[in-house]
């Protein structure tokens, strides 16, 4: 039986978390998908990825 192939959570999941823990209020996984989905969506200057909706057309 051929090995499953990771998904895109499992591949930002191994992604090393560089942060202080102090502090960390989200999981780096949960950071990097939301940024993923963002860009795509239009979201291209890096504020307008954590912005709300409303600061950037």
């Amino acid at each position: 039986m051929p090995e499953e192939i990771p998904g895109p959570l499992e591949r930002l999941a191994e992604v090393p978390g560089p942060r202080d823990p102090h502090g960390v209020r989200h999981a780096l996984v949960v950071v990097l998908a939301l940024a993923a989905c963002a860009v795509p969506a239009g979201a291209t200057p890096l504020p307008a990825v954590g912005a709300p909706s409303h600061g950037y057309n």
